[in-house]
């Protein structure tokens, strides 16, 4: 009797000490995409199409099934007008995410507004717009939006959120140096903002960002691994040899500092430069990895899997329509010194 009595004790103390055992932690995968659809006034019959594009690759994320996705900018092309209806008519497409969406803004919304063939708006007028359309509260876009810590005001679009013992975060650094006016003698300065208002806005802006990284990374000290979302391409004068770089210094070595201190996996993600890529960007910093996701000709995203605990934390897969013909390389060391460019 006693030993058919000790059976089951054993068996429900085994139980109850597999019970205890942490479960390990679930790879995390998520999407992500940018710079689309890019309309081109010259040939406006055109732009239905590109907004087909567009709505076809929301199908194929949502069928993907994503945890979320985020969007790294340039919801509209460069020389579309700067109007109310260009900048909100990404909110009809993102409604489309059967999931959480993240945004953050990229140049093309705020920053270039003041060209010309972009209508000559106040950039930080179109700003104010997007915060105010785009970020009314601390949660994100799409159909089943979930919660996120955002900054506090004007500051709104950073967000930071957690998902499996990750940490994720957006910083508002789009293209176009930051929006910071160029240096004297710097490349590019015909094309960048002007006046000590844009400087006084970047200022307070390439701050914000560096304190908000910092303390969502403080917020997150037991965090297995970190993303990190924005839209500029801040690493095409070291990859391209040349353009401006003066907006991008201070939060690059922030980043780099932070990546390197955390010493778990840090995935940067990019838009911007419109070609797909993956690889190491900062020597000293091997924890960091930076995706750049395509965009304009190639209406894609990449779908991200994030396993902290594996050998290679980060497995990528393009998916949606590449163009006709697909997006060349912005240049020739994106093709050369990139080491991939391929999903894997």
């Amino acid at each position: 009797m006693m030993r058919r009595l000790l059976l089951p004790a054993c068996l429900a103390a085994l139980a109850l000490s597999a019970a205890a055992l942490p479960a390990r932690a679930q790879p995390v995968r998520f999407v992500a995409f940018g710079d689309m659809p890019y309309c081109q006034p010259a040939a406006p019959e055109r732009c239905p199409a590109e907004e087909g594009r567009v709505a076809r690759l929301m199908a194929t994320i949502n069928a993907a099934r994503p945890a979320f996705s985020i969007f790294v900018g340039d919801t509209k092309g460069g020389a579309e007008l700067c109007t109310d209806d260009k900048l909100l008519r990404a909110l009809s497409w993102m409604t489309l995410a059967d999931h959480p969406l993240v945004y953050t803004p990229g140049d093309n919304e705020w920053t270039d507004c003041w060209q010309g063939r972009a209508g000559r708006y106040d950039p930080q007028e179109r700003l104010a717009l997007l915060r105010q359309r785009f970020f009314p509260g601390a949660e994100s876009l799409g159909r089943r939006p979930m919660p996120v810590q955002q900054q506090a005001a004007p500051f709104v679009e950073n967000a930071r959120w957690q998902r499996d013992g990750i940490l994720f975060l957006t910083l508002h650094v789009p293209g176009s140096n930051n929006s910071r006016p160029a240096e004297p003698g710097e490349p590019g300065a015909a094309g960048l903002p002007r006046g000590p208002a844009a400087l006084a806005e970047f200022e307070a802006r390439d701050a914000a960002n560096r304190a908000w990284l910092a303390a969502s990374f403080a917020a997150a000290p037991e965090a297995r691994g970190a993303v990190i979302a924005l839209q500029a391409d801040m690493f095409y004068r070291q990859v391209c040899g040349q353009g401006y770089d003066s907006g991008y210094r201070a939060i690059r070595e922030a980043i780099a500092g932070t990546a390197r201190a955390f010493g778990r996996p840090v995935l940067l993600i990019n838009g911007d430069s419109h070609y797909f890529v993956h690889h190491e960007p900062l020597e000293g910093v091997p924890n960091l990895t930076r995706l750049q996701v395509p965009g304009e000709a190639d209406a894609q995203a990449v779908v991200v899997t994030f396993d902290p605990a594996a050998d290679r934390p980060f497995r990528f897969e393009l998916i949606g329509e590449a163009g006709s013909p697909p997006a060349r390389p912005p240049c020739a060391g994106y093709d050369s010194s990139i080491r991939s460019t391929r999903a894997g």
